[in-house]
């Protein structure tokens, strides 16, 4: 099972915070069940860049350290905001047929290191 990473908190360099200034869409329980069918599912960047396969990140976002370099999958987001998860399920669904390989090259190049 792909494992991915929501990217929606952040480091301000004292602390983390939500990328969002609303408090609906700061609760992200709904997004990762939902999501947790397909996916193995994470919204803690800082405690598991190390054990996932893909950043899904909303776009426009702020700068942040993709310090594992870890694929990212760009989705609008206004679709968090509106909680479409449809919608960003398309978004990654459809980066996923676009790169099909990328996984598999991935864990290569790991298997040989």
């Amino acid at each position: 099972m792909k494992k991915i990473c929501f990217v929606l908190i952040v480091s301000t360099g004292i602390n983390y915070g939500s990328i969002f200034p609303y408090p609906l869409v700061r609760n992200n329980d709904a997004l990762k069940e939902y999501f947790s069918k397909d996916y193995d599912v994470s919204i803690d960047y800082a405690n598991d860049k190390d054990v996932v396969d893909y950043l899904v990140v909303p776009k426009p976002f702020v700068p942040f350290d993709n310090e594992t370099e870890l694929p990212i999958i760009e989705v609008p987001a206004d679709l968090f905001i509106k909680k479409d998860f449809e919608g960003i399920k398309s978004y990654i669904d459809n980066y996923f047929a676009n790169n099909p390989d990328e996984l598999n090259s991935s864990l290569s190049t790991l298997k040989t290191e």
